[in-house]
This record gives structure tokens, C-alpha cells and sequence, in this order.
């Protein structure tokens, strides 16, 4: 336990330093998380008996490297100069060769590579790094500090709750299936957590004067959906990790497990914030 509390202490004061200062530190401590998240999830998959082309992992990394380091506005574009053309996004072409090499390797290399190693090696790249990249996008918005301490602590609350109120008075189970540990009872308790946190951290930004680029009424409907979605992130990456018969997905933080362990319900929640705040006008964008 103390080993837990002390790991769990420092990669939170990394991240939070890392989302205060903004900048390259921002920048390469996703990029790390990024690279090392897309290996763990093929290693998962690699204990279940598949073999994912590993190298495909640093493709991915690379895409999510040109996104930050470009500033570019999503992981699907890779803008370039090409003479009379332009500026042309040959992000098309780039992936389509990308795709063709995998599909030949189950050719040249068909006694170590099939198709559904191909498709785990083609989801991993989404279900990380496309998901991760709104990491980017989320912190670099018009009050981005702000904005992203909203859609973290929302799924920190949640899964705070849920384990309080779950193990305090939790029977029944949500679906044991995937989670056995998980209950209903945690459940409706993370979501009412959620929005009782986010709430009144909406109302000390507001009449604080720290923030004023969201209105109150926002932060209760954010925190709902992500209450909500922020287990579906959860449940997910534990249906994974049954699926390929594994605890964790890492051993990189003591206690905790690996990033991907540590980040699974932010890969649901931090886009559906993204896009709630896109759709509002919201953080300058």
C-alpha cells in the first residue's frame, strides 16, 4: 500500500506539473505516455497468442509526434509544402502506405504474421494514440489548464466515488463479467460524485474570478456525461485485459499497473469533453 500511495503521489505531481506548465513538458510527457501505452496494449494482446508488428507501434508515436511538434489539428494530418500544390495534407497516402506494408508482411511473413495480428496492430494505433492526441487539443484550448483539470477531475471523482461507495455499500454487481469488482451501487455513486466535484469546482473557478470562459451551468452536464462515460473508458480497457487473461497492463508504476491502466477512462472522457466544448464555442475555438 505505501509503495502504491508513494508511486500514485509522484506520477500525480508529474502530471499536474506537466498540465500547469504547458509547453514541450506537456508536449513530451503525452508523447511518452502515448508510445509506451500502444506497446503495453500489444504486449497485452501478444500474452493472448497474437503477434502485432510491434514497429507499428513508433508509426503511430511518430503521427502523434508530427500532431504536437506541427501543431497540427488532428492525428490524421501531416501538412507539407508541395510547390504549386501547396500546402497539402498527405496524411492519405502516408497511411495507405502504411497499411500496404502490414498487409504484405502477411505475405512475406505469413508463419509470424496474420490478419487479425494486423488487427490488433491497426485498433491499438486508434484506441491509444488517436485518443490520446485530444490530450493536445483539450490543454491547448483557450483556458486550457482549466478546462483540463475539469475533464481529469471528472473521471478522478468517478472512479474515486465508485470505489468508496462500492466497496462501502456495493452488493450487486455491475457486470461481473468484465469487472467483479465493480458494483452498481459504486457506479451511481461515481456519476453522483462526479457532478458534486465538478460542480463546486466550476463555482470556486467562477467566483474566484479564475475562470469565467465556462459558464456554472456547464459543469454539472459535464459532469454527468462524464460520469458516465469515464466507466464505459474503464469497463472497456477491463474487458481488454480479460479478453487477453491479464491483471494489468504494465508494471511501470508500482501499484498501479501501467499508463494505459492508469489513463483508460481519460481516453473516453477528455475527447467527449473536447467536443462538448467545441460544440458550445467554448475555449477559443
Amino acid at each position: 500500500m505505501k509503495q502504491r500511495i508513494i508511486s500514485g503521489v509522484i506520477v500525480a505531481a508529474v502530471a499536474i506539473a506537466a498540465i500547469i506548465t504547458g509547453g514541450y513538458f506537456f508536449d513530451v510527457l503525452v508523447l511518452l505516455f502515448g508510445c509506451v501505452a500502444i506497446f503495453e496494449f500489444y504486449t497485452a494482446f501478444s500474452k493472448k497468442g497474437y503477434s502485432p508488428v510491434r514497429p507499428a507501434g513508433l508509426f503511430y508515436t511518430a503521427l502523434l509526434g508530427v500532431m504536437i511538434f506541427l501543431k497540427s489539428d488532428s492525428l490524421f494530418e501531416i501538412r507539407v509544402n508541395i510547390g504549386k500544390s501547396g500546402d497539402l495534407n498527405i496524411f492519405a497516402p502516408v497511411f495507405l502506405l502504411f497499411v500496404m506494408i502490414l498487409l504484405v508482411l502477411i505475405v512475406v511473413k505469413h508463419d509470424d504474421h496474420n490478419i487479425a495480428d494486423i488487427s490488433v496492430t491497426l485498433f491499438g494505433g486508434f484506441y491509444v494514440t488517436f485518443l490520446i492526441s485530444y490530450f493536445v487539443k483539450l490543454r491547448f484550448m483557450d483556458g486550457g489548464i482549466y478546462l483540463f483539470f475539469l475533464a481529469l477531475a471528472s473521471a478522478v471523482a468517478t472512479d474515486t466515488f465508485a470505489f468508496f461507495v462500492g466497496k462501502a455499500i456495493g452488493k450487486r454487481k455491475l457486470i461481473e463479467a468484465i469487472s467483479p469488482k465493480k458494483t452498481v451501487a459504486g457506479s451511481i455513486g461515481g456519476f453522483l460524485g462526479s457532478i458534486v466535484i465538478i460542480t463546486a469546482y466550476g463555482l470556486v473557478l467562477w467566483f474566484t474570478g479564475a475562470y469565467k470562459g465556462l459558464a456554472v451551468y456547464h459543469y454539472p452536464i459535464i459532469a454527468a456525461v462524464s460520469g458516465i462515460i469515464s466507466q464505459f473508458g474503464d469497463l472497456a480497457a477491463s474487458a481488454i485485459k480479460r479478453y487477453a487473461g491479464i491483471k494489468d497492463f504494465g508494471k511501470l508504476i508500482p501499484g498501479h499497473g501501467g499508463i494505459l491502466d492508469r489513463i483508460d477512462s481519460y481516453l473516453f472522457t477528455i475527447p467527449v469533453v473536447y467536443y462538448y466544448l467545441l460544440f458550445m464555442g467554448v475555449g477559443g475555438v
